[in-house]
């Protein structure tokens, strides 16, 4: 490895986003970027995070990639900071939430910044492998506690890319709490023939097939390779670590197998540790200036 880098079928329409009175906020400015935020606990909280250093290598992805882009998907949106940061680079996004409670707060930050509102579009649904799932949802902070908080509509990860046009010039960032591992080997077919810029989160602690744990790593590690699979074709693979963004050579990608997908690695604040992707993972076709 190399670190030397250069349900009956339902469609639900994006959330219109008449500008009301707009809330109190405070300012962030993640690596410069100055957003406000909505005053909330829970958005103190995440905003602390989202400034702490936490999400450093996605966003060092980003300025990567923004300035070639024209066009943002955000599969996993959570209060909109990644749209938000986004959008004040100059790409149109649409960004998919289906927690009620964190599409709430999402569309309190969007009214926080009306210079950035108009060009990004809420939908409110979850995305998957097919049309016709109920989803429940579950607050952060409750997810590992299994707290139902709501029945979404799912909709065909395919087809709302298809609807969207994905391309070459659109950066698509999924982080969906663990339905990363059916969506995308169901969209492997566009990102081969597309190959957008391709920004992955991982929670492989979020498939639990039941109480015996040998089965649940079998079940994560079988995810982790249909997704191996599906980005196969990019030319460019680069991983996350707490040591920062390293580059995978086509021809580091055997070892990729044996030395990092088949070993069990630590993750932070879970217990137990994991095998397959446990990294954020990004993918491109053209070299990019991390590290």
């Amino acid at each position: 490895m190399s670190a030397t880098l250069a349900d009956t079928s339902v469609s639900v329409a994006p959330v219109s986003l008449a500008p009301p009175p707009i809330a109190p906020c405070f300012p962030i400015a993640p690596r410069g970027w100055r957003l406000n935020v909505a005053d909330t606990p829970v958005a103190r909280q995440a905003a602390a995070e989202f400034t702490s250093g936490f999400e450093e290598g996605t966003l060092q992805f980003f300025d990567a990639v923004l300035p070639e882009c024209d066009r943002m998907v955000d599969f996993g949106g959570f209060i909109g900071f990644t749209s938000l940061y986004a959008a004040a680079q100059g790409p149109s996004v649409d960004v998919f939430e289906p927690s009620p409670v964190n599409g709430a707060l999402l569309e309190a930050n969007l009214q926080a910044n009306p210079r950035l509102a108009h060009r990004i579009r809420l939908h409110r649904h979850a995305v998957g492998a097919k049309d016709g799932n109920l989803f429940e949802t579950v607050q952060r902070g409750s997810l590992l506690r299994g707290r139902a908080e709501a029945v979404v509509p799912v909709r065909n990860a395919v087809a709302v890319l298809e609807e969207l046009g994905l391309s070459p010039d659109m950066l698509l960032k999924i982080d969906i709490e663990g339905a990363e591992y059916e969506v995308v080997p169901a969209i492997a077919d566009l990102l081969r023939r597309e190959r957008p810029f391709l920004h992955i989160s991982f929670h492989p602690f979020n498939i639990v097939r039941g109480t015996d744990e040998y089965l649940n790593q079998v079940a994560r590690l079988r995810g982790a390779l249909a997704i191996a699979e599906a980005v196969a074709p990019y030319r460019h693979m680069y991983f996350h670590t707490p040591q920062g963004w390293t580059r995978i050579d086509k021809s580091d990608r055997m070892a990729l197998l044996s030395q990092y997908l088949l070993k069990p690695k630590p993750v932070p604040r879970i217990a137990t540790p994991q095998y397959g992707f446990t990294d954020a993972l990004a993918l491109s076709e053209v070299a990019l200036p991390l590290g």
